[in-house]
């Protein structure tokens, strides 16, 4: 079976008891620590698919009352972290997201703004440059993009008025 490796993001570090509980029910592929003043847990975990090796972990922190409360990943990019990304200038990168060179139709900033630092999803920069460019990069693997967005939702899905329409739009 497959070993997926991933850093989950959490509301606090466990207490020795609960580590103990945690490593007494056999998880045994996890390390905490901190990092970047948050706390953290990077685990090993063998399963079929990384969504299940995602989901394992969360239900694993669950049980000892340890909220995950993101996935580390580097998704969200500056053009300057894309260009780095792709061995291309910071300027070429610039000029394609506004369309002055290169084919047109580079992916929108999630945050589009005219002051402060404008962010790009990997997950949608990377195919365009693939497709549009033919720059050979590895697929994007979706299942992190959409587990930040599930660990979200569990995370304020309780302050949400109508919960309920936003969850029905899953099964569209």
């Amino acid at each position: 079976m497959p070993v997926h490796t991933f850093t989950l993001i959490l509301d606090r570090r466990p207490s020795d008891e609960e580590l103990a509980t945690l490593f007494d029910t056999g998880c045994d592929d996890v390390t905490f620590g901190v990092e970047d003043g948050l706390p953290v847990a990077d685990f090993d975990r063998s399963a079929p698919m990384a969504a299940d090796a995602i989901a394992s972990a969360v239900r694993d922190l669950d049980s000892i009352g340890v909220t995950a409360r993101r996935l580390l990943d580097q998704d969200l990019l500056t053009l300057a972290d894309i260009a780095d990304r792709i061995g291309r200038s910071r300027e070429a990168v610039r000029r394609y997201a506004a369309g002055t060179r290169g084919p047109g139709g580079f992916p929108a900033p999630v945050n589009p703004a005219r002051e402060g630092t404008v962010f790009y999803r990997w997950s949608e920069v990377a195919p365009w440059l693939r497709d549009h460019l033919d720059i050979d990069l590895p697929k994007v693997d979706l299942v992190f993009v959409v587990a930040n967005l599930v660990l979200q939702t569990r995370l304020h899905r309780e302050h949400v008025p109508h919960m309920s329409a936003l969850t029905d739009l899953l099964s569209v």
